[in-house]
């Protein structure tokens, strides 16, 4: 996940060595971004000694030069650059807009680096419109309640405001506590619990959500709590809105359960407005190798099933509940010869 920290130029940069020309923009398709700028060659030496990068970066202000808050959505290497005065770049990568739905200031960076690192700031340009992301999010207010064993979720709605044939990924709630109140990123802290909520259309929305979960933790301290909108990705669960409750919590050390960071996976069975049949129990087992539950196991138990990538595990948690074991072959990552080597190991 992108994290927000601070753009700077570096001191001692090639003022000069390759700049970015009039001709340069940015254009975004679903989780891409296509990145196109005229890269003009001033120094072809040094050109030719670093490698080169595109950043796009949506800030709090307009880029001069001086430190501003800003995440880094996207990133595009394109290595060296020949003695050529001109070089032409155009090509889509990864993007991750920042959560929430502010508006930012969009700057377009050319950074030099070695082995992939590209922190040295050598040229910039800002567009003149900010920009506000179409992404799911957070309507209304939010709340929560804390008991003994579990988490009260009230929110007033989540919208997704994309076209009405744009198709959500799954989307999730979490509540995080955290050192600070959340900005950006991947929260740094203890999740308390979480719940997955299904995919959304475009133009839909859900309204008066009220769930209750397991609590997950009682970390000891205390702590600022903070509810996520995630939804999955190509690069995994990515936060698209977020709420942050301005009255801490506080758990002495002896009611601890523990104080280190805990992977508690999304219940597929809040899914809003739609009654979810219980997974059945697994059977029990008096012989051969331990099974572990597809509908229940978390994260990692799912990866600890001996040939079972992560990735898979993820998109299992991602499609579940399932009715059968071979609806895993639905599951992009587990083919027919994977499944039949991990059946002995798994139950419903």
């Amino acid at each position: 996940m992108h994290t927000q920290n601070t753009l700077q130029a570096a001191t001692g940069q090639h003022a000069g060595a390759v700049r970015i020309g009039f001709n340069h923009g940015y254009a975004f398709d679903g989780d891409s971004v296509r990145l196109d700028a005229e890269l003009l060659v001033g120094n072809p030496d040094i050109a030719a000694g670093q490698e080169w990068a595109l950043q796009l970066w949506a800030c709090e202000a307009p880029f001069a030069g001086e430190a501003v808050r800003g995440t880094k959505v996207a990133e595009l290497a394109v290595g060296q650059l020949d003695a050529l005065n001109q070089t032409w770049i155009s090509a889509f990568t990864a993007a991750l807009p920042p959560a929430g739905h502010t508006e930012h200031s969009m700057v377009l960076i050319l950074a030099s680096g070695r082995d992939g690192q590209f922190d040295k700031v050598q040229d910039f340009a800002n567009f003149p419109r900010q920009e506000s992301f179409v992404q799911p999010r957070l309507t209304g207010s939010a709340g929560f309640s804390l008991g003994e064993q579990s988490v009260g979720l009230r929110v007033d709605g989540i919208e997704n405001p994309r076209v009405a044939d744009n198709l959500s990924g799954t989307l999730s709630l979490e509540l995080w506590a955290l050192a600070a109140p959340y900005v950006a990123g991947a929260p740094e802290g203890v999740q308390l619990a979480a719940s997955n909520l299904g995919t959304l259309p475009g133009q839909n929305g859900w309204h008066n959500l009220d769930l209750t979960l397991p609590l997950a933790a009682r970390p000891a301290g205390t702590w600022h709590v903070t509810l996520l909108l995630c939804e999955w990705t190509a690069a995994g669960y990515a936060t698209r809105d977020f709420a942050n409750f301005s009255l801490p919590v506080n758990w002495p050390a002896e009611t601890a359960a523990d104080t280190a960071p805990l992977a508690v996976e999304p219940q597929p069975a809040a899914k809003p407005k739609a009654a979810r049949k219980a997974a059945p129990k697994a059977a029990a087992k008096t012989g051969g190798p331990t099974q572990v539950s597809i509908n229940r196991a978390s994260a990692a138990e799912l990866t600890a099933v001996k040939g079972l990538p992560k990735a898979a595990a993820a998109a299992i948690i991602a499609a579940r509940p399932f009715k059968t074991i071979d609806e895993l072959l639905t599951v992009k990552g587990i083919g027919a010869k994977l499944l039949d080597k991990l059946k002995d190991n798994l139950s419903l």
